[in-house]
C-alpha cells in the first residue's frame, strides 16, 4: 500500500473562509493479480482557495489530479475516491475545528457526476492498463454556506482496483 498526503493552503483573510482539501492516496492490489501493478506517479491536491460566504455562485476553483501508471496487462482499472469525513457521497464535508463546510468532488468540469466508489449517486473513473493515465478531480463548494473563517480540510483516499 502506497500513501501520499498532500495539502495546499492559502493565506487567511478576514472576511472569507479559506478551504483546502487534502487528497490521501493508497493502492489496493488483490493477490490474484500479482503480475499487475499500479502506482501513483503524482498527485495534485484539490485547493479551493478562498471561499466567499457572500458569493451567489458555488466555488468551482478546486481542481486537482491523479497520475496513475499501470503495468502487467488488463485494464481498464477502476479508480475510486472515498467519502472522507462525511461518510457519504451526497455531500462531502471539510472541517476547521468544530466548523464544517459542504463540498463534493466530480468526474468532469461540468460537476454533475460525483466521483466515488460507484454506489448511490457516485461513479468511478478508469485508468488504462500498460500506460500512464492522468485523471482530473473537479471540486465544488456550494454557495450560501455561513462558514467561519478558518482552514478547512478533508482527507480522501484514492484506490485503484484491478
Amino acid at each position: 500500500m502506497i500513501r501520499h498526503r498532500l495539502r495546499a493552503l492559502a493565506p487567511q483573510k478576514q472576511t472569507r473562509a479559506l478551504v483546502a482539501c487534502a487528497v490521501v492516496l493508497s493502492i489496493v492490489s488483490p493477490s490474484a493479480f500479482a503480475d499487475r501493478n499500479c502506482t501513483f506517479a503524482s498527485a495534485n491536491p484539490v485547493n479551493f482557495g478562498a471561499y466567499d460566504v457572500f458569493a451567489a455562485l458555488p466555488n468551482n476553483n478546486g481542481v486537482g489530479s491523479l497520475r496513475i501508471s499501470c503495468n502487467g496487462g488488463g485494464g481498464p482499472f477502476d479508480v475510486t475516491l472515498s467519502t472522507g469525513q462525511s461518510n457519504n457521497y451526497v455531500s462531502r464535508l471539510m472541517r476547521s475545528g468544530a466548523n464544517s463546510l459542504d463540498y463534493n468532488l466530480y468526474t468532469s468540469a461540468a460537476r454533475s457526476v460525483v466521483w466515488g466508489n460507484g454506489s448511490g449517486v457516485s461513479q468511478t473513473m478508469h485508468a488504462a492498463g500498460n500506460t500512464t493515465t492522468t485523471l482530473s478531480i473537479f471540486g465544488q463548494i456550494p454557495a450560501g454556506q455561513d462558514a467561519a473563517v478558518g482552514i478547512y480540510s478533508d482527507s480522501i483516499t484514492a484506490i485503484v482496483n484491478f
